[in-house]
């Protein structure tokens, strides 16, 4: 279902494939724009934060740091953390980081949090965000391997250095809390409700 006319524009301020794709299943005119944030640099700043406020702070920042090139557009800013044993998992750089990421992960718990911020008006229209707790199972460093080498340009681009997409081949995942916009980064749902609403 198309929630939005052909005069109406939502802007994601993201370059992530997986977000585009998910908005472009409830927007006809959707595109993606890529932030003008420094997401490390704002994570510096603000340590003070708790993990949960601070993925709030970058959802936001996202949003708000292309709003001068689009004041008439409903803008959609997003971010994903990932905390395991208390510490913060930040991309990999390359694929040793990807590696050294998996098999800290291995065997253990970890949580996932996902914020959308959506301006429409130059002004907050919907903030949420949400949790997911995963358990990267204790897989072999062979398998690891394989799945870095299939996937080299992938793990990069994920905080965990994996995509939930991948698990039904690998297998290396368990769900223990949460759906699938809270694991991919990108709380909609109630978004989509709540423009839905609106529109009546």
């Amino acid at each position: 279902m198309k929630l939005y006319t052909e005069n109406e524009h939502v802007i994601l301020a993201s370059s992530s494939k997986t977000r585009i794709g998910y908005l472009k299943k409830y927007f006809r005119k959707a595109i993606a724009v890529k932030h003008k944030v420094d997401e490390m640099e704002i994570k510096k700043k603000n340590k003070d934060l708790s993990f949960k406020d601070l993925v709030k702070l970058l959802a936001k920042r996202k949003a708000q740091s292309i709003i001068e090139d689009y004041p008439d557009s409903i803008i959609i800013g997003s971010d994903q953390l990932l905390v395991c044993d208390g510490k913060l998992f930040n991309k990999s750089k390359n694929i040793f980081e990807a590696r050294s990421n998996l098999i800290k992960l291995r065997g253990k718990k970890h949580t996932l949090i996902s914020s959308t911020y959506a301006i429409k008006n130059q002004k907050l229209y919907f903030e949420e965000t949400k949790e997911a707790k995963i358990f990267f199972k204790n897989v072999s460093r062979i398998r690891i391997e394989e799945y870095l080498m299939e996937k080299k340009k992938d793990v990069l681009v994920s905080v965990g250095s994996y995509r939930i997409e991948d698990n039904k081949k690998y297998n290396f995942l368990r769900i223990l809390k949460g759906d699938h916009e809270t694991i991919i980064g990108f709380p909609l749902k109630n978004l989509k409700n709540k423009f839905m609403e609106d529109t009546k």
